[in-house]
């Protein structure tokens, strides 16, 4: 079944009301004041069966310019509009406020009524079409059919109804169902089952059982029960008036101008970046920080607009702007918006959300901000998605992020990203159970970026065989990711740029090149710790009389132990390799004999003090060999 929602618009006192209760046989006021003051003051709803296969939901809206506000709530998710002029009138403000506001939300589909036929003469019916297709060639309604009614006496009724089952029946429906959003224009208490909240189903589908998120607020909620037109249904789907009987959520936690969606996909922000339209109907230009309404979605909260590209901004203008509003909202990119001024309160513009995710404070004229804005006004998807990997602090990103960040359908990330990847502009990378993908530009990138500082690391020591891997990423900048990193240097090595050993990394063709006199120093140090093996002398004792060369020997000891020729076994405590094999070799073998060892067994057995006893037994603890049980040692065992 197609699922239309039709919605009234129009000014106060034109029929509105009166033509629905023609078409449905249901009276949309429902407040008592309404019904005593005779005008619509909030949301009525009905519906109406055009055939078995088509049901079409109904918003009838308040005409009054002081409910302009309650209007845009209702407006909010319209397919079909029907702007609503009585002929005995013609066109008024709030006539063309409202058309003004569906041109601003987006609407593609309408259709002009002309009520209150029976009031006027033929002649007087002829002027005011004319000022009516006058008023609607500017906008989306050029082409829109007209049709004259009485809601009185029933002329044009069927007529208008057929127009209605035509115009319907060749209405594209989106395939992308995207995420489940639905905003809240009424919330109230049915006596049994607690918090029910109606609105139009935006984007995806609910289900019954289903958690969802109370936005901005973040509360969560569970799914009970689905109304649709009246009726109990299992789910609800975009383009559907639904009525949701919530349950872990009080009615008094929620109001019109909140939404529902799945959990953790939107996050409420405070600022959001848009193109904006200013009506060149406006008054006066519009000042850099003026206080203004946003509204969106069934939404209004107060902010201030800061020009991004304009000093001033002149009626019938556009520019990219910032909101810095006054309190939280939910907004995807791509949705529509109203902006009302402050003082008077009147429509004065209105756009699209270039970025309701990840905002912050922008910077004006700058060319870094206005760009990405661009792109995300005129961009496809996969311009849009591709640039978000680009980003200066943005390396890894999994479809997940990217729907959240950019507001684009998840299935719809992952036809581009796939598609991408195939073009190898993405390369995947996994970790564990997850997969991130990164452009290659910025995987270029960090390859040129390691091998710069590997080849900096050898010019600074030469006398090293290579960097360990986590001295080598605090070189690197600090956003690139673990992952990242870890891959590039797998695809380096398999490609033999370079070499690992052990900890160390080092360029494929770097050699450690010793002079006559390093070779010296290395055999003068090998001597000295082979001598005393079990007492080796203090390395002031070892280190060059002169000062220039002392420099240079430490580079020597660096790279002796570096290759295991010494064993630091403490710091600044070396002993020679194989002094250090020959001592395991005898601790294992009298613990074999006796069970375990003690610190003054293992004293006679090295014949030396407690100042080399005690450093080489907890070395030999740190690796494995022995294992401490009170004061004796036992051989390790895992």
């Amino acid at each position: 079944m197609k699922k239309v929602v039709l919605g009234t618009a129009g000014h106060i006192d034109h029929g509105k009301t009166a033509l629905i209760i023609a078409l449905t046989g249901i009276d949309t006021d429902r407040l008592p004041e309404e019904k005593a003051r005779g005008i619509t003051i909030d949301l009525g709803f009905a519906h109406m069966d055009i055939d078995k296969d088509l049901r079409v939901g109904i918003i009838d809206v308040p005409g009054h310019e002081r409910f302009v506000k309650n209007m845009l709530a209702g407006a909010t998710g319209i397919d079909l509009a029907m702007l609503v002029i009585a002929a005995d009138d013609g066109v008024m403000p709030q006539t063309v406020e409202h058309l003004e506001i569906l041109e601003l939300l987006g609407v593609k589909h309408g259709i002009i009524v002309i009520t209150k036929k029976d009031l006027v003469s033929k002649d007087w019916l002829e002027l005011v079409k004319e000022d009516v297709k006058k008023l609607a060639n500017r906008t989306f309604l050029r082409d829109a059919p007209m049709e004259v009614v009485s809601s009185v006496t029933g002329e044009g009724i069927p007529e208008l109804r057929e127009t209605l089952k035509e115009l319907i029946l060749g209405l594209h429906e989106e395939l992308v169902q995207g995420i489940f959003r639905l905003p809240i224009d009424r919330a109230f208490t049915i006596q049994g089952f607690g918090c029910v909240v109606t609105g139009t189903v935006s984007n995806g589908e609910v289900r019954v059982g289903d958690e969802v998120e109370i936005l901005p607020s973040k509360e969560s909620a569970r799914v009970r029960g689905i109304e649709v037109h009246g009726e109990k249904t299992d789910f609800a789907h975009r383009g559907q008036r639904a009525a949701l009987n919530l349950s872990g959520v009080k009615t008094s936690e929620v109001h019109r101008g909140y939404q529902l969606s799945v959990p953790g996909y939107l996050e409420p922000v405070q600022m959001v970046d848009c193109n904006f339209h200013y009506l060149s109907t406006a008054r006066r230009p519009l000042a850099n920080g003026e206080r203004i309404r946003f509204h969106i979605a069934t939404s209004e909260v107060m902010g201030r607009t800061v020009l991004l590209d304009k000093e001033v901004l002149k009626p019938g203008e556009n520019a990219f702007v910032q909101y810095r509003l006054e309190g939280p909202i939910a907004a995807e990119r791509g949705e529509h918006y109203v902006i009302r001024s402050y003082s008077p309160c009147r429509t004065i513009g209105g756009g699209e959300v270039l970025r309701g995710a990840d905002t912050k404070r922008l910077r004006r004229f700058r060319e870094e901000v206005l760009a990405p804005l661009r792109l995300f006004l005129k961009g496809t998807d996969q311009e849009i998605i591709e640039q978000a990997f680009l980003e200066p602090t943005r390396y890894l990103l999994s479809n997940e992020e990217i729907s959240r960040h950019l507001n684009i359908c998840p299935s719809r990330v992952k036809e581009v990203v796939s598609g991408l990847t195939k073009k190898g502009i993405l390369v995947n990378i996994k970790e564990n159970s997850r997969v991130f993908s990164v452009h290659q530009q910025r995987l270029s990138d960090a390859r040129t970026e390691i091998l710069k500082r590997l080849e900096e690391f050898h010019k600074a020591n030469p006398m090293k065989r290579g960097i360990e891997d986590a001295p080598l990423r605090t070189k690197l900048p600090k956003a690139m990711p673990v992952q990242l990193i870890l891959r590039v240097l797998a695809d380096l090595q398999q490609e033999d740029i370079i070499v690992t050993s052990g900890q160390k990394i080092a360029m494929a063709g770097h050699q450690v090149k010793l002079s006559e006199s390093d070779k010296k120093t290395i055999k003068s140090i090998e001597d000295t710790f082979l001598k005393d093996r079990f007492t080796p002398p203090p390395l002031e004792k070892v280190l060059p009389k002169d000062p220039s060369e002392k420099d240079r020997f430490w580079s020597v000891l660096n790279l002796m132990a570096e290759e295991g020729t010494l064993i630091e076994v403490r710091p600044a405590l070396y002993f020679h390799a194989r002094a250090i094999e020959e001592l395991k070799d005898r601790l294992k073998s009298s613990i074999q004999e006796k069970g375990s060892i003690t610190v003054g067994d293992f004293k006679d057995l090295v014949g030396a003090s407690r100042k080399y006893v005690m450093p080489l037994l907890e070395y030999f603890d740190k690796i494995h060999i022995t294992k401490r049980v009170g004061d004796k040692r036992v051989l390790y065992s895992p």
